[in-house]
């Protein structure tokens, strides 16, 4: 039996466990900031594209996806499978992206490099095992700024996105289709270099960005 004296607080508790609740589980609301992925350019500075074979259901399967594209740019004799993918679950972004989108390919521990004229933006680079490695690299976005460690990133904001829509995250992953060099600079690899002005291009539709 609560004393009637409490019955204000509990209310107040009350309440605001239940706005995330519902703004979570119930009405599931979702901010849309109309970004799309299909925006990427098919030309990146020297890289032309064209769309990959991946079936059009993949990114609803592995992501809870509905807004992701895939191409394979080629530049000389650098070919780089770009795979970009919005969601809203970001964890499914985040944690291991390359188990789902370079499925079949091992990798090493992954590294974050920051590139001289962009420090804002981390690389996470991902070097290739095996007789037939390949390197990859990506970017995490969210919102304009891109996220070095996510886990870091989700417990700062765990409090603002309690009580608002969930907003999409979008990675920017590239796997380089050339044997891999192994003592070749990150900052030089083809799949960095797509990674980082696919994500440039894509944060330009924020106003400011």
């Amino acid at each position: 039996m609560v004393s009637a004296r409490y019955a204000p607080v509990v209310c107040i508790l009350l309440v605001a466990a239940l706005v995330p609740t519902v703004i979570h589980s119930y009405a599931d609301v979702r901010e849309n900031d109309g970004r799309l992925t299909a925006t990427v350019p098919t030309t990146l500075q020297e890289f032309s594209g064209v769309p990959s074979s991946r079936d059009k259901g993949w990114g609803a399967r592995r992501f809870d996806s509905h807004d992701w594209i895939e191409r394979r740019y080629s530049s000389g004799s650098n070919s780089v499978l770009l795979t970009v993918v919005r969601s809203y679950d970001l964890k499914l972004l985040y944690h291991h992206p390359e188990i789902d989108i370079a499925y079949g390919h091992p990798f090493s521990a992954a590294e974050v490099i920051r590139l001289p004229d962009r420090p804002d933006m981390p690389v996470h680079v991902l070097r290739g095992t095996g007789s037939e490695a390949v390197n990859a690299a990506y970017v995490l976005e969210y919102e304009g700024d891109f996220i070095e460690d996510p886990v870091r990133f989700q417990l700062r904001t765990a409090g603002e996105m309690l009580f608002r829509g969930r907003r999409a995250m979008t990675v920017f992953f590239a796997r380089d289709l050339e044997q891999a060099e192994p003592t070749r600079a990150a900052a030089t690899l083809p799949s960095v270099a797509l990674a980082r002005v696919a994500a440039e291009s894509f944060a330009k539709q924020l106003t400011g960005h």
